[in-house]
């Protein structure tokens, strides 16, 4: 299972970023292959792929998040992909 975090950090040991949308970066957990990834939010960048589909493309199952808005919300639900709220803090102890 893919897992993404938005974080403005780029390791576990960095903050779950309080709205998804404008994080910096999105830390993909892969728990099956036990790796991590980072990759920029392109919407950050100023590219024209919303976050939902650049993670759709990136096979993520699963968004642990602060906040999210409601068409991020709608894009994930529509692409089958799980949302969890989950309060500040940092990465490794969520």
């Amino acid at each position: 299972m893919k897992i993404v975090f938005p974080t403005d950090g780029n390791k576990l040991e960095d903050e779950i970023c309080r709205h998804f949308g404008r994080a910096k970066n999105f830390l993909i957990l892969d728990t099956e292959e036990k790796d991590i990834k980072v990759y920029p939010n392109p919407e950050a960048k100023g590219e024209a792929i919303l976050p939902p589909e650049f993670l759709k493309k990136l096979g993520v199952d699963a968004v642990i998040c602060f906040g999210l808005g409601p068409r991020a919300f709608n894009l994930f639900k529509n692409y089958k992909i799980k949302t969890k709220k989950h309060q500040k803090g940092l990465l490794k102890r969520i």
